[in-house]
Parts: structure tokens; C-alpha cells; sequence
């Protein structure tokens, strides 16, 4: 499970030089990214659900469905999983990440930079910053955790 958490908190973590625009070292494709944070966090949720050790844990459904940020997240991994949303956690008709770039080329082509200004999604809660909305995201699974006796995962 500590895996699974550092996972999550690896993909976080990934999302800050995103944001500021150093992401061709991250893969280039923000998206991706994106993505890749929102579904891992979503599925930590089965780790949860799996794991013998956290067999005396809260239930982790009812985590997800009473924070708002995790039903965003949760709608937005399902999104991605079924195309359509089926059925829906949060109050959002989630569509697609809304991505503002701009790009700085220097005097040698190698060394052009897309830089990410924006990156929103519109959810139950209004248009979002995607990077405040990961952020959100793992503040509510260490709430989670510290709340079962988990602690917050840092180390």
C-alpha cells in the first residue's frame, strides 16, 4: 500500500515543473499527465478496499462520495475509463481538460519550450485549476489516512 501512495505522490509531483512549463523533460503531453494523476488517485480507493491491513479503516466509498474533490476525481477517471459518464459521483457534467499553452524558442530550435498557462476543467464546483484540484485531491486522502491512524504517507 505505501506504494501505492508514493505512486500517487510521484504523479503529483510531476504536475508542479508541468505547470510551470518544464513538462518536454515530463513526457509532453499534459493530458497524460493529468489523466495519469486523477486515475491513480481514484484507484488507490481498491488498494484501500484490498488491503488486510486497512480492513479496519473507514469506508473508503463513502470517502470518496462525501469529499467533493474526490467525486470530481473519481467522475473524471471514469470519464477517461467509459468515454461517456454512465453514472456520475459528483454533480458535474465533467468534460475535457481546457489547456492554455504559449511557446518560447531560443536561439538554437532544440531548446523551444511550450509553457502551460492554464490548465481547467469544469465540475460541480465551477471552472477549476486542475493542478488545485490534485492538490486537493491528495490533502483529502491524507485527511483519509490520518484519520484511520495512517498518518499522511511523507516518508
Amino acid at each position: 500500500m505505501n506504494y501505492q501512495r508514493a505512486r500517487l505522490r510521484y504523479q503529483f509531483s510531476k504536475l508542479e515543473p508541468i505547470r510551470e512549463g518544464i513538462f518536454p523533460e515530463y513526457g509532453g503531453n499534459v493530458e497524460f499527465e493529468l489523466f495519469s494523476f486523477f486515475e491513480i488517485c481514484y484507484h488507490l480507493k481498491d488498494w484501500v478496499k484490498h488491503s488486510p491491513e486497512y480492513s479496519g479503516f473507514s469506508d473508503v466509498e463513502d470517502f470518496i462520495n462525501e469529499s467533493p474533490a474526490m467525486r470530481i476525481c473519481a467522475d473524471i477517471c471514469n470519464r477517461l475509463k467509459h468515454k461517456n459518464l454512465r453514472t456520475r459521483r459528483s454533480n458535474s457534467e465533467i468534460g475535457v481538460f481546457h489547456l492554455k499553452t504559449s511557446m518560447t524558442i531560443g536561439p538554437d530550435p532544440s531548446m523551444a519550450r511550450v509553457g502551460l498557462e492554464e490548465a481547467t476543467i469544469e465540475t460541480e464546483r465551477g471552472e477549476e485549476c486542475c493542478y488545485e484540484l490534485a492538490k486537493e485531491c491528495i490533502q483529502e486522502w491524507d485527511r483519509y489516512f490520518s484519520e484511520n491512524g495512517a498518518g499522511s504517507g511523507n516518508s
